[in-house]
């Protein structure tokens, strides 16, 4: 079976947070080479989707650039991602794709949204606490054409407004179970507040 590549959308603004996110760091790991560690257990190959510079430092990821002239968005990363898989001839039918942001997602990630067993034109959402998670999905390679005509267009970047018009599946993923309560795999980091919650939520959990 061909394993499911992935894309590390890498490539946000962080206008909250004031810095680059993807160079932040959680238990002195920065959240980009941890976000690389957790996913390539799970996929082969990991693409890195950036809008800025390349980053050294990582092995088995190759970055990409976002698709676009700037900030675009999640969906541009996913255009490149989808776009350099078809360039290399990839044989996978579907892309998965992750948030640097978001440092607790599932280590099984990849194996319940593929359990899904989707068809080749079906994306799969994660989903937590009733929330649809589109960040994190199996994005079709078919649906290359169809992504690169809908932001050239330029008049909607919204992710879930793209996924409307396309079959489309849920998974629940279960919260973490801490001492302290439950936390959310999908919690992402958008401002400094939340690198401290992360911060202490790490402490908590052992999955690394």
């Amino acid at each position: 079976m061909t394993p499911f590549p992935a894309v590390i959308l890498a490539g946000g603004a962080s206008r909250r947070m004031g810095t680059d996110k993807a160079i932040l760091t959680l238990e002195g790991e920065p959240l980009l080479a941890r976000a690389q560690r957790r996913i390539k257990t799970q996929a082969h190959p990991v693409l890195i989707s950036r809008h800025g510079d390349e980053l050294a430092g990582l092995p088995d990821a190759t970055v990409i650039r976002d698709a676009g002239t700037g900030h675009e968005g999640p969906l541009a990363g996913i255009l490149a991602g989808l776009g350099h898989l078809a360039a290399q001839g990839s044989k996978a039918t579907h892309m998965v794709s992750l948030a640097v942001d978001t440092p607790f997602f599932p280590a099984d990630l990849v194996e319940r949204l593929s359990g899904a067993r989707p068809a080749p034109n079906v994306i799969v959402l994660a989903h937590s606490q009733g929330r649809a998670h589109p960040v994190f999905a199996l994005w079709p390679l078919a649906l290359r054409e169809a992504l690169s005509n809908w932001l050239a267009s330029g008049s909607n970047r919204r992710l879930m407004d793209f996924v409307a018009g396309h079959p489309c599946l849920g998974v629940d993923f279960p919260l973490i179970s801490t001492k302290e309560g439950a936390v959310d795999p999908f919690f992402n980091i958008n401002t400094p507040d939340d690198l401290d919650a992360a911060r202490r939520v790490a402490k908590r959990i052992t999955d690394g």
